[in-house]
């Protein structure tokens, strides 16, 4: 399998568009699960892009979700269901970070 080599700025500018996908699906999603599922298949994707800084990926990723939850929740928008949301928002962490971080440990262990 062959995945693409980007540039680390070309990687955050990806992580940056995957987190303005996710503040949406956070936000129109009907169920919570849909809202997990793209956090880790996101996540899956920076520990493939990147296999040594998958982490600060992720982190950036956590970090504009919450960011772009509350930018959101101020400017007056209301999730479809707001306590599943603001759930998913805060507990984003734990899935990012560790989808991230075993994939780039699968990665590069396969990669030997």
């Amino acid at each position: 399998m062959t995945i693409p080599k980007l540039k680390f700025g070309q990687n955050i500018l990806l992580a940056i568009g995957f987190s303005i996908i996710q503040v949406l699906i956070i936000h129109f999603a009907p169920i919570i699960y849909i809202s997990l599922l793209f956090i880790i298949l996101f996540s899956l994707v920076y520990g493939l892009l990147e296999p040594q800084r998958g982490w600060i990926l992720a982190l950036i990723q956590i970090v504009l979700v919450i960011l772009g939850y509350w930018i959101l929740r101020f400017s007056g928008f209301v999730a479809v269901k707001p306590d599943e949301a603001i759930f998913v928002t805060h507990v984003s962490f734990f899935p990012s970070l560790a989808a991230s971080f075993l994939t780039s440990f699968l990665f590069k262990s396969t990669k030997d």
